[in-house]
């Protein structure tokens, strides 16, 4: 805040100068007592100036915000978000912030990936904007290992460069966790860079069991969403760590993690919620932050506890409670306006001083980065001429092989076996067509002619199927897209889905987004899928921190003995 702002704020406190917006009449609960009394707001700018009950704070030109009947609740913030899943973060806060979300911490990974720490700055300097607050988790590792190590993507003066940008309070998330445990010096030198400055390292810690956790704690994470049970919550809780207990499309675990608060009540004081990254069908099925509040609300929670954990907690734990968290003076005017304490999904926001939203309606803009500026490269817009060939899809020969079996969404079982009915060919390929990765898949859609998306945790190209040139076809009519996802039955494309922004993120609306979803859950599950998010199957298959077998760019990896299994290879012909 500009010493000017504070003059100007103070001013309208005292009641020497109006207020630009006046909330009048409102029931306020007071997150930091948790009283429920009377109240009005004067909003001047960005902030608040004054919270009471005095009622000379307009001029001509003031907005009045009628309150009454209305119970007043300080706008809600995830503090760990992934809001670049087929959308682009423009379009994600234009659907969660009539919802009563006004801040999250989001992600840099699909960024730093595709385009590097210039589309991330590029990014963050456009949604600084955002009448949505997005502050930003930086990364300091790739999600899948390449044979040329992460020092180019991932180098020290990167990550330096981008913990000064003003919007950046962390790193995170943090998947390496059996490196902090084993006390790796590289990895301790980045997460010191954030504790030099006083920020925050925001740790994935699952499958960590608990007589790792203090080495992890010690290591320098402060916080952790992975718990996926309330005695996990506790775990991680009682070593000081910071628990985000979600409920997320691929993760609907909160009403068990809130069992945790039975045993140790005083831990509502520090927990979070969050809906991690959830897909866009599930957010509009149900909600973001307030589906959460929902939850907590009808498994017990006091209010009060419930709300503090999506308001005041996350701003504490950030360290920009003096921003965040509460409506009181300085803080910046994010409101919710609810009908009820009962049903969180609000009737008016407020966000920076604005009335952003009304009965779920936008009234306020969002913008959008100029996406031909952020992704520069051929690299990050898929416009290479190179195509693959179904030869490209080859497995060596071989009597038994290193199958990759899925048994649930995301979760693998290694088995060395020869090819059985049912596999599926499956391959990753770089996104500049130099390598390719082959495997043998089980346990998916074994129905699956070909399929091929860019949606993967390292944002190359992921091909599945049973027929290899249906799965040429695919991956060939990702590449015609500049990413997304095909599906193809025999040699017709049945199903697609373009991603052209980087090849994660599509130019529609939430809504449409949300509809391509379900429509390809519906094509794959007629092909043999038994799942729940296959999305995230897709997005996760290189994900090296996940067990037990993965398809890196390095070929088949076995996580729990970190080997290659099966060797990526050079495309023929690949210049």
């Amino acid at each position: 805040m500009t010493l000017a702002e504070r003059v100007r704020l103070t001013a309208v406190a005292r009641g020497d100068a109006p207020a630009d917006l006046y909330v009048r009449g409102g029931t306020l609960l007071n997150v930091y007592t948790g009283e429920i009394a009377r109240a009005n707001v004067a909003i001047a700018g960005e902030r608040i100036a004054y919270v009471g009950l005095r009622e000379d704070m307009c001029g001509a030109r003031t907005r009045v915000v009628d309150a009454k009947d209305r119970i007043l609740v300080p706008g809600y913030i995830d503090p760990h978000a992934h809001p670049a899943h087929l959308v682009t973060p423009s379009e994600f806060a234009r659907h969660v912030l009539p919802l009563g979300t006004t801040s999250v911490f989001a992600d840099t990974l699909q960024f730093f990936e595709v385009g590097g720490e210039g589309a991330f700055r590029r990014v963050a300097d456009t949604l600084a904007r955002s009448p949505l607050k997005f502050y930003w988790m930086i990364r300091v590792h790739a999600q899948s290992r390449t044979a040329g190590g992460d020092a180019r993507r991932f180098g020290a003066r990167v990550i330096e460069r981008a913990l000064r940008h003003p919007w950046a309070v962390a790193i995170g998330e943090l998947t390496r966790w059996p490196e902090v445990h084993a006390g790796d010096r590289a990895l301790l030198a980045w997460l010191d860079l954030a504790h030099r400055r006083r920020l925050r390292v925001e740790g994935h810690t699952a499958g960590a069991a608990a007589e790792k956790l203090p080495a992890i704690a010690a290591g320098g994470v402060t916080s952790d969403h992975e718990a996926i049970t309330a005695e996990e919550v506790l775990g991680r809780a009682r070593l000081g760590i910071a628990v985000m207990l979600r409920e997320s499309s691929l993760r609907p675990d909160l009403a068990g993690l809130l069992d945790a608060l039975k045993q140790a009540p005083a831990l509502a004081s520090r927990a979070m919620l969050t809906a991690d990254g959830s897909m866009p069908a599930f957010v509009r099925a149900h909600g973001f932050t307030d589906h959460l509040l929902r939850i907590a609300l009808e498994r017990g929670v006091a209010p009060i506890d419930a709300y503090r954990m999506v308001t005041l907690n996350p701003a504490t734990y950030y360290g920009l409670e003096a921003d965040l968290g509460g409506i009181a003076p300085g803080r910046y005017a994010d409101l919710c306006l609810l009908e009820d304490l009962a049903e969180p999904r609000p009737v008016s926001v407020v966000a920076r001083g604005r009335l952003a939203a009304t009965r779920g309606t936008l009234e306020v803009g969002v913008p959008e980065p100029v996406w031909s500026r952020v992704f520069t490269t051929s690299r990050a817009r898929l416009t290479g001429r190179w195509r693959v060939r179904p030869e490209d899809f080859a497995l060596p020969s071989r009597e038994r092989y290193p199958v990759i079996r899925f048994i649930s969404a995301v979760i693998t079982r290694l088995e060395e076996r020869p090819l059985a009915e049912g596999d599926l060919f499956a391959a990753l390929v770089d996104r500049e067509g130099r390598w390719v990765a082959p495997a043998v898949v089980a346990g998916v859609a074994e129905r699956l002619d070909g399929l091929a998306t860019t949606t993967s945790t390292d944002f190359n190209v992921i091909a599945l199927g049973r027929d290899p040139r249906a799965m040429a076809r695919a991956v060939n009519r990702v590449l015609d897209l500049h990413g997304g996802i095909a599906l193809v039955d025999g040699d017709r494309t049945t199903f697609e889905l373009g991603l052209p922004i980087g090849g994660i993120m599509a130019r529609v609306g939430y809504d449409s987004a949300a509809d391509s979803e379900q429509r390809f859950h519906t094509e794959l599950t007629a092909r043999g899928y038994a799942y729940h998010d296959p999305l995230f199957t897709l997005f996760f298959l290189p994900a090296d921190f996940l067990p037990a077998v993965r398809l890196t760019p390095r070929g088949v990896w076995d996580v729990k003995r970190t080997r290659v299994l099966l060797p990526s290879r050079r495309r023929t012909g690949a210049r």
